[in-house]
């Protein structure tokens, strides 16, 4: 007599993906590794799963689409082992079944953490993972990671974070073994199932990003003058032309010289950091007397990028960290068809970026 031992795992919400396994009536082993390869972005990902296991087969279970066929299942998939398989689409009416004749598998998958779902990220910067929302349940009631009918005999969960990431915590809700090397962590477990996995992760541009909201705090202007944002691979100061730079001017006002000296002030002891000072423009033919100095909207967003760069070096951050680019008009953030959109072309952002 046989059974069917069913393994269904829920991993960013990308595909469930349940493997089941023809053997005889006795507990099997089930030895099961799942390893996370995070992005600098901290929401892209590739995720490598083996499991050994005893069982002669097992199937891959995956949700039908509509309109699409089955082998459109596997386009996320960068390696699948073995590469010999057949799809059953008749024996369950919700799920394509593909059918491999081996007693294990390995897999690697390319997908993204969706937000609100897979992933939150809080007013503080801080990713927060967790791999089941607390009330979706399996067969048999089962959650989280899980594998049916037997325990997982051993199971290693591991995140491989990239260096522009602080790890702050992580837990499960089994008992195991936690390692952190350098920056990675790995879960240990042993006879295990139903696993909930929290972890949480912050960019290490964080500190750097309070730092400056006390700092543009400090400098009020109009809403939409000065914008600040935070991404995992750093911050982004975006200051409108008008605040740096006089009325048809490349050269930096008085209130434009104040901002940038608070920026510097609050940059100056940091020598992780990389400082980019991009100029951005408008596609309006420059007229005037600035027409005569600058051709095009492409050297003039160069001359205040240039500007702006050598002006922070005056105030202590050091050459090696700053970079000047031009982008002209290539890169509008509105459209030009509107006096407002044209003004918040014409801008300079200056991105702090993380080198450790």
């Amino acid at each position: 007599m046989k059974k069917l031992i069913s393994l269904k795992i829920k991993l960013f919400t990308l595909t469930v993906i349940s493997l089941g396994f023809q053997s005889s009536a006795l507990a099997l082993s089930v030895i099961s590794e799942k390893i996370i390869f995070l992005n600098e972005d901290g929401i892209d990902y590739v995720r490598y799963d083996t499991t050994r296991t005893s069982h002669h087969s097992y199937d891959i279970w995956f949700k039908k689409q509509k309109e699409q066929s089955p082998e459109q299942h596997l386009k996320d998939y960068l390696y699948l082992y073995p590469n010999e398989y057949q799809w059953d689409s008749e024996a369950q009416p919700e799920h394509d079944l593909l059918r491999i004749a081996a007693g294990s598998y390995a897999t690697l998958v390319q997908g993204k953490l969706v937000k609100g779902d897979d992933i939150h990220i809080g007013a503080d910067g801080v990713y927060t993972y967790t791999n089941w929302d607390g009330k979706t349940r399996g067969a048999g009631k089962h959650y989280g990671i899980w594998n049916k009918p037997d325990r997982f005999s051993q199971l290693v969960y591991a995140w491989v974070f990239p260096k522009n990431f602080n790890i702050i915590s992580y837990q499960s809700n089994r008992k195991g073994k936690w390692v952190k090397r350098n920056n990675t962590i790995t879960y240990y477990g042993k006879d295990v199932n139903d696993l909930v996995f929290t972890i949480k992760y912050q960019p290490r541009s964080n500190i750097v990003y309070r730092d400056l909201v006390k700092t543009l705090n400090q400098h009020t202007q109009g809403p939409g003058q000065i914008r600040l944002e935070q991404s995992a691979k750093g911050v982004k100061v975006t200051l409108a032309a008008t605040v740096l730079f006089g009325s048809g001017s490349s050269e930096l006002s008085h209130s434009g010289k104040v901002i940038l000296q608070r920026l510097a002030r609050a940059l100056s002891k940091r020598d992780d950091i990389k400082v980019i000072v991009e100029g951005h423009s408008d596609n309006n033919t420059i007229k005037g007397s600035l027409g005569k100095r600058y051709k095009t909207n492409w050297e003039l967003s160069s001359m205040r990028s240039l500007n702006v760069l050598h002006y922070m070096a005056e105030n202590d951050i050091a050459e090696s960290r700053l970079e000047s680019r031009a982008y002209g008009s290539m890169r509008p953030i509105a459209s030009n068809a509107s006096a407002q959109g044209r003004a918040q072309n014409r801008r300079i952002e200056i991105v702090i970026m993380d080198v450790k």
